[in-house]
């Protein structure tokens, strides 16, 4: 249960075995591979060519990007299983070879200009419906007008015009055709924010008429259909059914292209695996016929690297060295998380915070005991607790869930235990209190109040010591005592001193408290001054640091929120339980039970939540600030996709 011990391995071979090596490195997915020319000493380079090419495959890229956008809009279409059938299904297994001949095979060339012609043909025929939906709104408007336009321009004595105008200008030119009196009109359509008229006038009339319409905005109907409206309105309404049907077949066509979407799906992984090949190519440096490549990786790993790329290319065209990591690289090594499976879960927690450094301990498993217990005293409630057992493990009995998610449930199902242990501990079954308890949630918040801080001293002095270990191992003899054994001392002191002073009466465990709190001042002082180079500057750090006492006030009262969530969230549960109680008997057995589900659903929720918040913060700033400092990075290994399928060698996570 720690960091994961590396080697940086180099390989030596002709070109000519390039790609199967890479494929070979590729499935083992565990080594990052390193720009080999600034890890390497300058006179072993002679003869190789170690200029990094920063050139990407652009037509690679220019493929990838097709498929995904093929297979996001097919995702569209394509029936897919529903979320329970997803959950319950698992994903096929592919051995590298066997999806390089899948994809081969597939005529994925075909199957992305279907999609595109697909794509084409449907947004034609939006963008034609779109069309015939604006000049159905406008024969809607004139489907009223029972004659053709043209056939009112031959008359001899009258003058005949249909038109609209704005509404706002409608009863202004009303008014002026009524003064004219000559003027005879009719309303053919109002809408919202224009009106149409036909008008009718005599000839003589018609120098008037343009005047006054003039003032008005007046827009002339311009007509260009052969029928009629209400029969143009007819053959829109035709065309618009007919196209939704078109675009609906050609919908259900798409529909049944499963086979092809699951062909676009390896293809993205094969041609993402090629990419990942093609930028590790950038990497390496080449001589004439031998190229050489160098990387990370984990110990345990090397043999089995080794004996694969062997057997691949054969164990005479390749040499592989490998070397210990150097105490000037541990800044830059990877790290690589190796825990069992009940504290692997917690990882998600440090790594929200930082990776460690290659010569830090990974706080995980340290960490992992008391994230339980504080979780467990904010959460508890037994009910609770049953309800996060079942669900969780009704999920990971039933569903196939992977990857991170699997680990997040597996992460609650383990928050289960100390959450339903302390609902005992503290009698409490969904905010009723239970017979047998040792604290009651409800009348010993001070004993819960003092037991959290108890708790969080634990915490506190566990992590000094651990910082004071982590730095005498690496060498940091006064640092570790300094800002590590002296501060834990202290604060045993300070615990003695206020124990034997107002708790046990006793003058002997008072006198060993100060001495304890004295000794370790002035040791941090000395210590301080004696490790610098500068005594007044390395007294006055000390002093700076003793400073800090402060902080370790604010540390403990920070516990006191244990206390304070474990006692809010159990009586809140108790007012929904009293608000129910007060309903009549019908309502309290109808629709009572909908609500306290509800109100008892809400809690959990914002109990669950408030819990994993708080009680990660109490180890981010209270416990990790004490002895780990983070900023490594994970390794970032040569690796397949693994988007849609899990390779052989990978299909275990």
């Amino acid at each position: 249960m720690a960091i994961a011990k590396m080697k940086k391995l180099t390989l030596l071979a002709e070109h000519v075995n390039k790609e199967a090596l890479l494929k070979s490195v590729q499935e083992m997915q565990s080594l990052e591979i390193i720009p080999v020319a600034d890890n390497i000493e300058e006179e072993l380079l002679k003869g190789f060519d170690t200029a990094v090419s920063g050139k990407a495959s652009t037509e690679m890229d220019t493929r990838l990007q097709d498929i995904e956008y093929s297979l996001n809009y097919l995702k569209e279409y394509v029936d897919q299983p529903g979320l329970i059938e997803k959950l319950k299904s698992k994903r096929e297994v592919y051995t590298l070879k066997d999806l390089e001949n899948h994809v081969e095979q597939a005529n994925i060339d075909e199957t992305l200009e279907k999609v595109s012609n697909m794509e084409h043909k449907i947004n034609q025929l939006d963008e034609n419906l779109k069309d015939l939906k604006q000049e159905e709104e406008y024969l809607r408007k004139w489907r009223s007008l029972n004659f053709m336009p043209e056939e009112i321009n031959g008359f001899k004595l009258m003058e005949v015009v249909v038109g609209s105008v704005d509404k706002e200008h409608a009863e202004e030119l009303i008014e002026s055709l009524k003064y004219n009196g000559k003027i005879y009109f009719d309303e053919v359509y109002r809408r919202s924010d224009e009106v149409a008229y036909l008008i009718i006038f005599p000839k003589e009339e018609k120098t008037n008429f343009d005047q006054l319409i003039g003032q008005y905005s007046y827009r002339a109907l311009n007509y260009t259909h052969d029928v009629l409206p209400e029969d143009a309105l007819y053959k829109n309404l035709t065309s618009q059914k007919e196209l939704r049907e078109e675009k609906q077949a050609t919908i259900d066509t798409m529909r049944k292209w499963q086979s092809l979407h699951k062909d676009l799906e390896l293809a993205e992984e094969y041609y993402y695996n090629i990419s990942e090949r093609q930028t590790a190519q950038s990497l390496f440096i080449d001589s004439n016929h031998l190229f050489l490549l160098s990387g990370w990786i984990e110990e345990e790993k090397v043999e089995q690297l080794k004996a694969n790329v062997e057997q691949t290319i054969g164990e005479n065209e390749v040499a592989i060295l490998s070397d210990d990591i150097k105490m000037k690289e541990f800044s830059e090594v990877p790290v690589v998380l190796k825990n069992n499976t009940l504290v692997s879960p917690f990882e998600m927690i440090t790594k929200m915070f930082s990776y460690p450094k290659y010569d830090e301990v990974d706080p995980t498993p340290l960490m992992m005991p008391f994230f339980m217990v504080f979780f467990g005293i904010m959460s508890a409630d037994l009910g609770y607790g049953i309800l996060l057992f079942g669900a969780t493990l009704y999920a990971l009995k039933v569903f196939n869930i992977e990857g991170s998610m699997g680990n997040f449930i597996k992460f609650l199902h383990i928050l289960s235990y100390p959450t339903m242990a302390f609902g005992v501990f503290f009698g409490s079954f969904f905010g009723v209190e239970l017979p047998i308890q040792v604290f009651s949630l409800q009348d010993d918040v001070l004993e819960i109040m003092a037991f959290s801080v108890v708790l969080g001293l634990i915490h506190l002095l566990y992590g000094l010591i651990l910082n004071g270990m982590i730095k005498n191992r690496q060498g940091q003899r006064a640092s570790s005592y300094v800002d590590g054994y002296a501060w834990f001392l202290m604060l045993i002191g300070f615990i003695l001193w206020i124990a034997g002073a107002m708790l046990l009466n006793n003058q002997l465990v008072t006198q060993l408290g100060i001495g304890l709190v004295v000794i370790n001042a002035v040791g941090i002082l000395l210590v301080s001054a004696m490790s610098s180079s500068n005594k007044a500057l390395g007294f006055g750090l000390g002093a700076y640091n003793l400073y800090g006492i402060s902080g370790y006030v604010g540390d403990i009262v920070s516990y006191t929120r244990l206390m304070a969530l474990g006692v809010a969230s159990a009586n809140i549960a108790m007012a929904f339980n009293m608000i129910i109680g007060f309903l009549p008997p019908i309502a309290r057995f109808t629709v009572g039970i909908l609500i306290i589900v509800a109100l008892h659903a809400l809690n959990i929720a914002l109990t669950f939540l408030s819990a994993y918040v708080h009680t990660s913060r109490l180890q981010y700033v209270e416990f990790f600030g004490k002895f780990f400092e983070g900023g490594g990075r994970p390794l970032t290994p040569l690796k397949m996709l693994e988007k849609h399928i899990w390779m052989e060698d990978n299909n275990n996570q």
